[in-house]
C-alpha cells in the first residue's frame, strides 16, 4: 500500500471587516479538493465592526473540516494576526491567504504538494483578479502576480510550520500604520528571503491559483495608494539580493517617476529663467497631449485626457515623494 504523503495543513486568514469578501473566501475554502480530515482553518479577527465571528461560525457549521475563530486583543494589522494563527495551528504546513481573496478548487492541493520534498521551505502561487468584476480607473490593481514574485505575498504562500517558528515568524516590527490608518508591512518579503538565505529551497506552483478582489478606491485613496511603498527601501537594505528583480540600475523602482523628476526640474529652471517660458511649456504639453491622446476636436475629450494625465502624474509624484522619504528614513536610496 502506498503511504499517504498528504500533509496536515492549517489555513490562516487575518481579517478586519470586509465581511462580504470573507464569505466569498470561506465558500471557496469549503469547496477545496483536499482531504478535509487533513485541513483546518483559523480566521484571526481584529477590531472588526462587522459580524465576522457569526460569519465564521456559520461557515464552521457547514465545513467538512475544523474551523476556528480567534480574536487579537490589539489590532496592529495582519502580521500579528498571522503569527497568532500559526501559534495556534495544528498543521505541519501553514497556508496563508487573505480575506479579499477566493481560492480556486485545486489551490490547497497544488500549493502544498511541493512541500513533500523535505528540502523545500515554502511555496508560492499565482494571484489574478476575480473574472466577473470589472476594472475601473480607480480600481486597486497591484495584487496580480502570475509568475514567481520576489516579494512572496501572503495572499498565496505556504510555509513549514516548524521552519516558520524556527525563523521567528513574521517580524512584527516591519508592520506600521500610515497616516490613513492602513496597515503597511513587508514582513512577508523579509521572512521569505531569510528562509532562502538560510539554504532552503522554494517552489512556485502555477496551479495554486488565488483570485483577488477588484477593489474600487475613492479618488483620494487611489492617489495615496503608493504610500504603501514607504518600507521598500528598508526591504532592499535588509535584502539587497532583491534589488535586481525590483529595481532598474539598482536605483529606480518605477521608471515612470523619472518623468516626474524631469518635469519638476524643468519647471524650476524655466521659472528661474522667465516665468513666461513655463507658461509656454505648459501650452506645448497640452498640445502634445491633444495630438497624442485626444485626437479629437471635441473639447470634452481633451479635458478628459488632461484630467487622466493630471491624476496619473499626481500619483507618480506621491510615489516619488514616498520613495524619497523612505530612502531618507532607512538609509537606502530608491527613486
Amino acid at each position: 500500500m502506498t503511504p499517504d504523503l498528504t500533509p496536515d495543513v492549517t489555513i490562516v486568514v487575518p481579517v478586519r471587516n470586509r465581511i462580504g469578501m470573507l464569505k466569498d473566501l470561506l465558500e471557496s475554502l469549503i469547496a477545496q479538493d483536499f482531504p478535509p480530515e487533513r485541513m483546518e482553518l483559523i480566521v484571526v479577527d481584529g477590531d472588526s465592526v462587522d459580524a465576522v465571528c457569526d460569519t465564521v461560525l456559520a461557515a464552521a457549521a457547514r465545513a467538512p473540516f475544523a474551523v476556528r475563530y480567534l480574536k487579537v486583543d490589539e489590532d496592529r494589522g495582519p502580521v500579528s494576526k498571522r503569527n497568532l494563527g500559526v501559534a495556534e495551528a495544528r498543521g505541519a504546513i501553514i497556508a496563508f491567504t487573505d480575506s479579499d481573496c477566493r481560492a480556486t478548487p485545486g489551490w490547497l492541493q497544488a500549493l502544498t504538494a511541493p512541500l513533500r520534498d523535505p528540502a523545500v521551505g515554502f511555496v508560492s502561487g499565482p494571484v489574478t483578479y476575480k473574472p466577473e468584476q470589472p476594472k475601473g480607473f480607480f480600481s486597486k490593481l497591484t495584487a496580480e502576480t502570475l509568475v514567481e514574485h520576489p516579494t512572496y505575498p501572503t495572499a498565496n504562500v505556504a510555509y513549514r510550520r516548524d521552519l516558520f517558528l524556527q525563523m521567528g515568524g513574521f517580524d512584527e516590527n516591519l508592520s506600521v500604520r500610515d497616516f490613513l490608518g492602513r496597515a503597511t508591512e513587508c514582513s512577508d518579503v523579509d521572512l521569505a528571503w531569510r528562509i532562502r538565505k538560510a539554504g532552503w529551497n522554494n517552489v512556485f506552483a502555477p496551479g495554486a491559483l488565488i483570485l483577488h478582489e477588484v477593489e474600487d478606491l475613492s479618488a483620494m485613496q487611489w492617489m495615496l495608494e503608493p504610500t504603501r511603498l514607504i518600507l521598500l527601501p528598508l526591504v532592499l537594505k535588509r535584502h539587497p539580493e532583491i534589488a535586481p528583480r525590483l529595481l532598474r540600475w539598482n536605483l529606480v523602482f518605477y521608471p515612470g517617476t523619472l518623468r516626474v523628476y524631469a518635469v519638476l526640474i524643468l519647471a524650476v529652471v524655466l521659472l528661474l529663467i522667465d516665468p513666461r517660458l513655463l507658461v509656454g511649456a505648459v501650452a506645448v504639453g497640452v498640445g502634445l497631449l491633444w495630438l497624442l491622446k485626444a485626437r479629437s476636436p471635441d473639447p470634452r475629450r481633451l479635458l478628459a485626457v488632461l484630467r487622466d494625465a493630471g491624476l496619473h502624474f499626481s500619483r507618480m509624484v506621491v510615489l516619488a515623494v514616498t520613495l524619497i522619504a523612505g530612502s531618507l528614513r532607512y538609509g537606502r536610496l530608491v527613486l
